[in-house]
């Protein structure tokens, strides 16, 4: 249905034509499958005519008439008792309380509706520009989305792993993202997991009712929780656990302390054998786990033997990218597209993790190259 703004004005208006590019370049970007696929919507806006931001004249002209309707309605509150003033209206068979009350609320309606058709429309582009920079920070970095069914997959990640045996109450998986990462050495396929789980705990607290008689009662509360993983192709190290956090699930049956305080205080480490944790730990593995606290909060790591490594954090901002131009500068904003969006961070945790692999491949041979797919 039309809004108010769009009855008002002519069909071939500048706001009517940039309506339409607007949609038909949001439901291009809906079928997207490559970088191309949006250069190509980003060319739209380069080549439209006109700028490419909505005219608010008339939504303007209908605010100011709303405040002045709403005034009118304030003022007649004011002098709508003086007598002479009342009986005008009157004579005119007019009830004056009425007539303010409508006056005002016909002003509310205005003014309302013309700062959410200006709100409405001002975010759409913006929010179009962010959609193309994400989708091409996944195009850029070969990353696709996995559809899967959470409970089977939780089903086989409890088998391999013991971060993800998080949450009393419910558990699943909002997203799974896979992709490889080119190292010098050797090319490394991961899959990023993002995990809602809810604790459920009870609470007591003392009521008093209306007489002031106190009681105590039991209410539920459900704690809401996202844990953040990278399950990485890791065949050089199994059987070893290393953790910042509370995740006592993820400990093997031997727990090894380090000659490092630093490491002994930030994390805990066990295996499936002392033998195997003595060759893990060696000094320069040591300072490398440490530095995985510059970039991640509460990081954790499960070797598994099947040769998985699961990294898991609390960073939600893992594919945070940096954007420098949007849709409102065309030009720059296809160059910027047709270079790529860059993901620091994910790339920071990545390398941090190739660089791993090199500590504990004595052979310091490539990994041949796979595109494995989780099911």
């Amino acid at each position: 249905m039309p809004s108010l703004i769009d009855v008002y004005r002519p069909k071939t208006s500048h706001n009517a034509r940039l309506d339409k590019l607007l949609a038909v370049s949001e439901a291009s970007i809906e079928r997207a499958e490559s970088n191309t696929d949006l250069l190509d919507v980003i060319h739209g806006f380069a080549s439209h005519k006109g700028p490419l931001e909505y005219d608010r004249t008339l939504a303007w002209r209908f605010f100011g008439t709303g405040l002045l309707l709403i005034a009118s309605a304030v003022g007649l509150y004011w002098i709508g008792h003086v007598y002479s003033v009342a009986l005008f209206f009157y004579r005119l068979e007019i009830d004056p309380d009425s007539f303010g009350t409508g006056t005002g609320l016909l002003g509310i309606v205005l003014v309302v509706w013309s700062l959410a058709w200006m709100k409405s429309k001002s975010d759409r582009l913006p929010a179009l520009s962010k959609r193309i920079a994400r989708l091409s920070s996944y195009f850029h970095n070969g990353l696709a989305f996995l559809k899967e069914d959470s409970a089977t997959t939780l089903k086989k990640l409890d088998t391999e792993f013991g971060d993800y045996r998080r949450g009393d109450h419910s558990r699943a998986l909002l997203k799974s993202i896979q992709g490889v990462f080119n190292g010098t050495l050797r090319n490394l396929s991961y899959t990023y997991r993002q995990l809602h789980y809810v604790n459920r705990r009870e609470v007591e607290t003392t009521v008093t009712d209306e007489k002031g008689n106190t009681k105590t009662e039991t209410r539920v509360v459900h704690d809401h929780y996202d844990r953040y993983s990278l399950v990485i192709d890791f065949p050089w190290v199994t059987g070893i656990s290393v953790r910042s956090d509370y995740q006592t699930q993820n400990d093997y049956s031997h727990p090894m302390d380090t000659a490092s305080p630093d490491f002994n205080k930030a994390f805990h480490l066990s295996g499936r054998s002392e033998m195997l944790c003595a060759k893990f730990i060696k000094p320069s593995t040591v300072l490398h786990l440490l530095k995985l606290f510059d970039i991640l909060e509460r990081p954790n790591l499960e070797f598994s033997d099947s040769g998985q490594l699961c990294l898991s954090f609390e960073n939600n901002d893992l594919f945070a990218y940096g954007a420098q131009h949007s849709l409102s500068s065309p030009n720059y904003f296809h160059a910027e597209i047709s270079a790529g969006i860059e993901l620091p961070r994910l790339m920071s945790v990545l390398q941090w993790s190739h660089e791993l692999s090199e500590l504990h491949d004595d052979n310091f041979s490539a990994l041949p190259h796979t595109n494995r797919q989780e099911k």
